[in-house]
């Protein structure tokens, strides 16, 4: 994500209010402080704010429904951390790599989504769903400032490809990210983008968990800007290529796609 200068942003999602501290430089992720709500299982609190277009908030995903006469538990789904209280550094956890060919990237796949994180590679949101998980696996990454490893998903399209290599060990050149011991993330999962949209800058839905195979990649938008957020949602397909899961439910929102 990138920030154009230091301004604070309101991000307001049901009982979540923080103040986010935009840092200096022209690409940076937002920092919340003063968060008073603890995120439940599963999806953070829909936003009471309804989004431009129409377009209201995600709402709390439900579990798959069961027949009358089983008792089954439904999987719990991953629960997201809160917004990061501050943009300090943090270990750089490494674990394995992005690659989305029709942009050309090629990237480390880091955890967490502090500054610091982000100046080597995309970083994974904590408590989001890891690929090929159930849930939704929730990555951000620059535009314009380091690597600007996200600089082109303007460009990506319905059907493009984006790649988690977990089990490459290339990390970041110098060293400064490590690996876990012990790696409990391995395999090769591939993702395909379904829609490219633009939301403003307290959307917070898009970290909401659901029972569906999918990810989501998120960057601030135009680049150079911290007016909106560009998002890239995708789903997870198997070796033949086709997604894991049924189809997605039809919806009537219009999708904006971004041009630049």
């Amino acid at each position: 994500m990138h920030f154009a200068q230091r301004a604070s942003i309101l991000f307001v999602a049901a009982g979540l209010t923080a103040t986010v501290a935009a840092s200096a430089t022209a690409d940076e992720p937002a920092a919340v402080s003063g968060a008073d709500t603890t995120l439940t299982t599963g999806t953070l609190p829909p936003s009471d704010v309804t989004l431009p277009g129409g377009t209201g908030p995600t709402p709390a995903a439900a579990a798959p429904s069961t027949a009358s006469t089983t008792s089954t538990t439904p999987p719990t789904l991953p629960t997201p951390e809160e917004v990061p209280p501050d943009n300090g550094p943090e270990p750089q956890v490494y674990h394995g790599r992005i690659q989305i060919p029709v942009i050309e990237l090629d990237a480390p796949y880091i955890e967490g989504i502090r500054i610091s994180t982000l100046d080597y590679g995309p970083g994974h949101w904590p408590g989001t769903a890891m690929p090929g998980e159930l849930g939704n696996v929730v990555v951000a990454g620059h535009r314009t400032s380091h690597n600007a490893d996200f600089r082109n998903v303007d460009q990506l399209q319905a059907g493009d490809e984006v790649i988690f290599d977990l089990d490459d060990s290339q990390g970041v050149e110098d060293d400064r990210a490590t690996v876990p011991t012990p790696d409990t993330y391995t395999g090769r999962y591939v993702y395909e983008v379904v829609s490219v949209e633009i939301v403003p800058p307290d959307a917070l839905w898009i970290v909401n968990q659901e029972y569906r195979h999918t990810a989501t990649l998120f960057a601030c938008h135009p680049p150079g800007s911290v007016s909106e957020r560009i998002v890239v949602h995708l789903d997870l397909v198997d070796e033949t290529g086709e997604p894991v899961d049924p189809p997605r439910p039809a919806t009537t929102t219009t999708t904006a796609v971004a041009t630049g």
